[in-house]
């Protein structure tokens, strides 16, 4: 396996990306850093977690420290969020004092007064990381000057060049002299977005880097609860007595929820915090300090409001739905089991997302297992008991909803002083069920990915007080 320093990559750079973690170069870093030392424009397109912000902050880095020389940014690089801009910063200088290496460098955020972040500008410094508006302000108004610029990175570039912020990006690519290095960094680069920046790109390197399999499968475990929508935030309550986890990151595909689920959990004796787009810079700061520190247990977000967080130590994602797209699922296990670390990744579903969870599992290669959460205690049955319980759960709800409906009909048109109608139950039990299968005939066995890795000793085994419902 190549080395850091094979890679082209000066020796303090190279140990210092050692002593930070990197036993050896990711499959994105052993493509973009070459092409990046050459001075190629590129597209580098990986997973969360195969780290992409090292494969182009060490070229960064070594630029930098070939070129001391005071004057206009040698290096800018724009992000979506604040947070995303902080976090950039942060490795940088870990990974500037790591290689001995003097960095002078600025983070502009926006919502802090723009006179005072242009005066940050006065001092030169080779390293200038931002937010795209702000960024975009600080050009526009004369004080950000690109014309020394030898990288621009759009970290997040799929976000970037969304429509509603395109003209900010669009503005920073064609503003760097052609003689710039331009590197397009994100998870997915869809076509729109290529096409978008292809004006501005000069045969550009193209890194497409599938997964790492330690991100989906090695390191991570996946596991399936099953579980009614409306019960997800009380079962919750209950995972925490069985589990305990010491950090734990809860996802909702609705950013609208966020709010409403931390309070939730918090009213439930959770302690947690919820991060979103409209919370205050603060309160966001404050929120994911006291995450990171191990102050709050529990982080609520939405799939966008995480996009480019990268906390040490996430031991447990919770997923309270399954998204409908593949790779956003994939985004959310990649939070936990980094650098070496193990992580679980549990999702709450109910008999449809089963379905669709089942599909992710057979494209993506790896297995989710099933788990019960029965007497404070997490257990693992055979697939076949665990989706039997799964389909009479399902048909219980799906036979209750009919007699509230056949009820209420039945009060809209009973005439005043007749008797109550008749339970539409007693007669569907002398007939088929309401899957439509005869009575007595066990389900047919469902052919999943989702499955179990226990001893046989522990296969099916309940709690004392279970009470055999899947939570």
């Amino acid at each position: 396996m190549d080395s850091f320093s094979s890679l082209g990559l000066d020796e303090p750079i190279a140990e210092a990306l050692s002593s930070l973690g990197f036993a050896a170069p990711t499959a994105v870093q052993a493509e973009a850093i070459p092409a990046l030392l050459a001075g190629r424009d590129i597209l580098m397109e990986s997973e969360t977690g195969t780290g992409k912000t090292f494969a182009y902050l060490a070229p960064a880095l070594q630029l930098l420290a070939a070129k001391q020389a005071k004057g206009p940014p040698l290096v800018l690089v724009a992000a979506p969020t604040q947070e995303l801009a902080v976090q950039i910063g942060k490795e940088a200088s870990r990974l500037a004092a790591a290689s001995g290496i003097e960095l002078r460098s600025v983070v502009l955020l926006g919502g802090s007064p723009l006179s005072r972040q242009a005066g940050l500008l006065h001092g030169s410094p080779g390293l200038v990381i931002g937010t795209l508006g702000r960024l975009a302000d600080l050009v526009a108004m004369g004080a950000l000057r690109l014309g020394g610029l030898g990288l621009l990175v759009l970290d997040e570039a799929d976000r970037l060049l969304a429509p509603e912020t395109e003209d900010a990006a669009l503005l920073l690519l064609g503003k760097a002299p052609r003689t710039c290095v331009r590197a397009l960094v994100s998870a997915t680069l869809p076509h729109r977005v290529r096409e978008k920046a292809s004006p501005f790109l000069s045969e550009p390197v193209d890194v497409s880097v599938a997964a790492d399999r330690a991100v989906i499968s090695g390191d991570i475990e996946h596991w399936c609860f099953f579980c009614d929508g409306r019960k997800r935030l009380d079962f919750l309550r209950r995972l925490e007595a069985a589990l305990k986890p010491k950090r734990c990151l809860v996802f909702t595909s609705q950013a609208s929820r966020v709010e409403t689920v931390a309070g939730r959990l918090e009213a439930l004796g959770l302690p947690a915090a919820g991060i979103h787009a409209r919370l205050d810079k603060e309160e966001r700061r404050v929120a994911l300090e006291k995450f990171s520190e191990g102050r709050l247990r529990y982080l609520v977000t939405s799939d966008l409001g995480a996009r480019g967080l990268d906390i040490p130590g996430l031991t447990h994602v919770v997923s309270l739905d399954l998204p409908e797209e593949p790779t956003v699922y994939i985004h959310r296990a990649g939070r936990t089991g980094r650098a070496g670390a193990k992580g679980v990744s549990i999702i709450l579903a109910d008999g449809v997302e089963l379905k669709r969870a089942s599909k992710l599992a057979v494209k993506e290669g790896f297995v989710f297992r099933c788990k019960f959460l029965e007497g404070g205690r997490i257990l693992e049955p055979m697939p076949e008991e665990f989706f039997e319980r799964a389909e009479r759960a399902e048909r219980q709800k799906d036979e209750k909803r009919a007699e509230r409906e056949a009820r209420k009909a039945g009060d809209e048109e009973r005439p005043a002083g007749k008797g109550p109608v008749r339970n539409p139950r007693a007669s569907a039990s002398r007939g088929n069920r309401a899957d439509g299968s005869a009575p007595g005939r066990r389900p047919a066995k469902r052919e999943d990915r989702i499955t179990r890795h226990m001893p046989h000793g522990e296969r099916g085994r309940r709690g004392k007080d279970g009470d055999g419902t899947p939570s």
